[in-house]
């Protein structure tokens, strides 16, 4: 069966990595090279690795439609070497245009920038997208997702830390968290929730936040846990501010084993602490290079010795940076000592204190029946898409609920049989009906 672009876009279809960048505009470029990111470098997670092992079949076909679509040569597919098992079962199943790169296990080797540099050798300069060295990167569930041909009302991710028996499972889009966690025995009383990963994720305290498209996992934390104290203290800027002007003694960690600085990047951490430190409300110093910052958060929860918040500080030079004028400079080149500066996933997951939680996350198959889903109208980058639906009107699972709008948007998909009790700008929540 042929998939076309118009299929991905009906489907609403969007990035699954966590970036949500809707699928059919992307693939509108003519790429030399899809880059598959099956890096999976955020400890505790597991959801790729599932589905490489329990839909390879639509996973190569999925990828197959992509270069056929994309008029690509081949595809790369970018996987750590320590997945001996699901490498050989790919190898079996793999066409002649498609290659694997296994790779070192490290963080963050899902960084499309480093990815791109690890399995191509090319670097994207700063500002510039994937497709300037000929490439676009696309997550394992987003190119299964394709093959499945079907709207995107489901969502694969991974539970994992202070639970008994952690898993990966399929989730109707809209299901609050808190109707997740009835299914799983968490092994503490207070806890946060590390939506999204370790290290990318966001901090949630809301139980009622709810699952959406770009979801890869939800890690229980203790409330005392070092990770769940640092997320809470450097939440603030102002705390950042405070932190950088007393304590950094400039020692240059953060920005030596930084993966953009590795790769001949402008992205300064320590020069962001620097500023902070002699900058005033009336005289705020900003490095341009660090617009280029992935936001990785390495530099924080690894290579301070202090324990600071470079990142934080990054993070706010790199939102002024961007509104600035554009960093001009030559072709970037790879630093000399950048393949000896990776950072390893196990020393990583042993400065976050995570060693002790069970680093497993089997598919399961557990039936969520949720009794209500709140659907978001904005699961992705760019525009909201728009209710089509209203107050009282009956939906099936699949049906179309929000329309993309023109440009970059995407569609939305009902993930239950219900009641529309609620539809406005920002959402749609259904009712299962019994």
């Amino acid at each position: 069966m042929s998939i076309t672009l118009k299929d991905i876009q009906n489907n609403g279809v969007v990035g699954a990595g966590g970036a949500g960048f809707p699928t059919h505009v992307k693939l509108q470029a003519e790429p030399e090279y899809i880059i598959v990111n099956a890096a999976e470098c955020e400890p505790l997670l597991h959801k790729d690795m599932q589905l490489l092992e329990f839909y390879g079949d639509a996973f190569i076909d999925g990828l197959n439609q992509v270069i056929k679509i994309t008029n690509a040569t081949s595809a790369i597919i970018g996987i750590k070497s320590k997945h001996e098992s699901i490498i050989a079962n790919l190898q079996k199943k793999i066409t002649a245009n498609i290659k694997i790169c296994p790779m070192d296990d490290f963080y963050p080797a899902g960084d499309e920038i480093t990815l791109i540099h690890q399995t191509t050798g090319r670097i994207v300069e700063p500002g510039q997208l994937p497709i300037s060295q000929g490439c676009i990167v696309q997550n394992v569930e987003t190119i299964i997702n394709i093959a499945l041909n079907k709207p995107i009302v489901e969502k694969f991710l991974t539970i994992a830390g202070e639970v008994k028996n952690p898993m990966t499972v399929k989730v109707p889009v809209g299901t609050t968290f808190a109707q997740v966690l009835e299914y799983f025995e968490i092994t503490t009383k207070n806890y946060i929730i590390r939506e999204g990963g370790m290290m990318m994720g966001t901090v949630q305290t809301n139980l009622d936040a709810v699952v959406t498209k770009r979801t890869g996992g939800l890690i229980i934390l203790p409330t005392d846990h070092n990770c769940a104290v640092t997320y809470k203290r450097y939440s603030e800027p102002k705390n950042t501010i405070r932190i950088a002007k007393a304590a950094c003694d400039q020692c240059n960690f953060c920005t030596e084993l930084c993966p953009r600085y590795l790769l001949g990047y402008p992205v300064r951490p320590e020069l962001a602490m620097r500023n902070i430190m002699f900058s005033s409300d009336d005289d705020q110093r900003i490095n341009i290079g660090n617009a280029f910052c992935c936001e990785c958060n390495l530099c924080t929860l690894f290579s301070c010795p202090e324990g600071l918040d470079p990142a934080g500080a990054t993070f706010i030079e790199k939102r002024v940076a961007q509104e600035q004028e554009k960093w001009q400079g030559l072709p970037v080149k790879a630093h000399p000592m950048m393949p000896y500066r990776k950072v390893p996933t196990k020393k990583l997951m042993q400065r976050l204190d995570v060693l002790k939680y069970q680093d497993k996350g089997p598919l399961q198959s557990i039936q969520f029946n949720p009794v209500f889903v709140r659907i978001p109208l904005l699961q992705h980058i760019g525009a909201t898409a728009k209710a089509v639906v209203v107050v009282g009107q009956h939906v099936k699972k699949y049906d179309l609920i929000g329309e993309a709008k023109t440009g970059i948007s995407a569609n939305i998909h009902a993930s239950i049989n219900g009641t529309v009790t609620v539809a406005n700008e920002k959402e749609i929540v259904i009712e299962r009906r019994l």
